[in-house]
Formats: structure tokens, sequence, C-alpha cells
């Protein structure tokens, strides 16, 4: 259910699963990298609404949430480590 969640805002995110430790981290790819002057550029995302949506889902669904910097959506079985790509600049 969390893959196929996360495959409807594929054009947003970055999935890295890893199926033998039951992670999954989730890059929302905001940051799009540095300009001439070295000041940040930030992506828009094509469909911001459907991302904060996967999140809050995730954040409903989980049996517990915790993490200040990034989110930590724990399941039966597995984590999802939710992040943005503007978090690590």
């Amino acid at each position: 259910m969390v893959l196929e969640l996360l495959a409807t805002v594929e054009a947003d995110v970055t999935v890295d699963a890893d199926f033998e430790d039951g992670s999954v981290e989730v890059i929302v790819d905001d940051f799009d990298g540095f300009d001439e002057e070295w000041s940040e550029i930030y992506r828009e995302l094509e469909d911001a609404e459907a991302v904060n949506a996967v999140y809050d889902r995730l954040k409903a669904e989980a049996l517990s949430v915790d993490g200040d910097f990034y989110r930590y959506f724990h399941f039966d079985g597995f984590t999802v480590c939710w992040g943005y790509a503007s978090m690590d600049v």
C-alpha cells in the first residue's frame, strides 16, 4: 500500500526501499541546485497538494510517528523516513 501510494507522486519524490531491513526512504525533490552565484535554486513541485496528501495519509496510517528534522512513519515491519532534498544543502 505504501509503495503504491508513493508511486502516485513519483514526479516529485525519490523513493529508496530496502526490503531486507524494512526501510523506505522518501526524499521530496524540492531542490534543483545552485545558480552562478551559489544561491540555492528551489524546484517547484509538479503536484504539491498530492505530495502533502501522501504525507498526511502516511501520518494517519502509521502506527507511530517521530523525528524532528526527518519524519519517521513506523508501520508493522517497516519504517518510512520522509525528508526534503533542500534539507541536505
